[in-house]
């Protein structure tokens, strides 16, 4: 990966698998986000904030202008531009800081005010949770498969939100034929920015909830239902995957075997987000929580087939994980470690998306279709 930002490795990896990543799906312009960095002092998060701010400002007025001069097309890019560029701004900056949830709620504002004007516009959704509720936004595919399909429960992991999803993998999923449904579970995106609804270890409840809002969509066929966990995703998809008996298939991109070991002290600099993700008070507290946050001893329960797919080099979460979820994984199973060698060594496979997402979709969609019983893997 190339390191836009000399010396700040946090800073790079945003700027290149985050942002510039997006560009050729709507969701960024590689030289507006140049001419944002020339301006952005390098470990200054003040001016991180500012500029990303300002670009997402200059951006929404655009759109604002094209949607009231009836220019739909030219509104909905500027809006999703504005969405991501809100949603970078706020992204290092401590959560206890009101402006991070400024930025997040105007990263949304302008995401929804996209939405009319995509060509297969999704729906905002919302479905019981413990007592609450979770929401996000169900893509319906395109064509005859829009009558009845099977159907993708799509989420994030420590700091992706499900507006964010779009840009990283729904996009190719609905191109496949499948539904999706992009949601922020406990811990995530409005739950946590807006109701304090923090992650909890036994996330198969949140991912109960999903699969039971698919099973009342009419559309979907809920023999085809799947899971994609990506980053702490593939934590609270592998508990998905061995607690949730629905699904079909499961993707735990970005393996997460134990929080403690394979990212709160792999990548120290991640601990004032995932204390602020479990609603930790300190450190030591994040570690009490943290210890309920494991799969050890759940895995082997999983009822459909599971691929764990990272990165050799990646620098987020340790590529052990991966070799610890695979291992306790039962059959059928699939592991693939993308090399630097081939592209895709880096976290969630950043530097190879153009192979790394079509090789976990493809195989998904044929386990979808395949006849219960007979998994076959390459």
């Amino acid at each position: 990966m190339f390191r836009y930002f000399r010396g700040n490795e946090g800073w790079s990896y945003h700027f290149a698998a985050r942002i510039i990543n997006v560009a050729q799906l709507g969701g960024a312009d590689f030289h507006e986000c140049h001419r944002v960095a020339e301006r952005i002092k390098v470990g200054d998060g003040e001016s991180w904030y500012r500029e990303w701010v300002s670009a997402g400002e200059r951006v929404e007025k655009n759109a604002r202008e094209a949607q009231r001069g009836g220019r739909p097309i030219t509104a909905r890019e500027a809006y999703l531009r504005a969405s991501n560029y809100f949603r970078t701004a706020q992204f290092f900056l401590p959560g206890h800081d009101s402006r991070k949830k400024d930025a997040y709620l105007r990263c949304v504002a302008c995401f929804h005010a996209a939405l009319p004007y995509f060509d297969n516009p999704p729906e905002r959704v919302t479905f019981p949770f413990a007592g609450t509720h979770l929401s996000g936004y169900y893509y319906r595919p395109i064509g005859a498969a829009r009558q009845r399909h099977g159907a993708v429960a799509y989420l994030g992991g420590v700091d992706i939100i499900s507006e964010e999803l779009y840009f990283f993998a729904a996009q190719q999923m609905l191109q496949r034929g499948l539904g999706v449904l992009c949601f922020d579970g406990p811990g995530m995106g409005e739950p946590l920015r807006v109701r304090n609804v923090y992650a909890r270890p036994d996330y198969e409840v949140a991912i109960r909830a999903a699969v039971d809002y698919l099973l009342t969509r009419p559309d979907v066929d809920a023999d085809k239902i799947a899971l994609v966990g990506q980053s702490m995703g593939g934590y609270y998809g592998g508990r998905g995957a061995a607690r949730e008996p629905r699904l079909r298939a499961a993707i735990l991109w970005g393996a997460c075997y134990d929080l403690t070991e394979d990212i709160y002290d792999f990548w120290p600099a991640v601990r004032p987000q995932i204390d602020w993700v479990i609603g930790a008070t300190d450190e030591k507290d994040a570690r009490e929580k943290l210890t309920a946050f494991t799969l050890k001893g759940v895995l082997r329960d999983a009822k459909c087939p599971v691929m764990v797919t990272h990165g050799q080099d990646d620098t987020l979460v340790s590529v052990a994980a991966a070799h610890k979820t695979y291992n306790e994984l039962p059959q059928p199973k699939h592991l693939r470690i993308w090399t630097e060698a081939e592209g895709g060594a880096i976290h969630l496979m950043n530097d190879n998306r153009a192979e790394a997402i079509p090789y976990m979709l493809d195989w998904l969609v044929e386990e979808l279709h395949r006849p219960r019983g007979s998994t076959r893997f390459p």
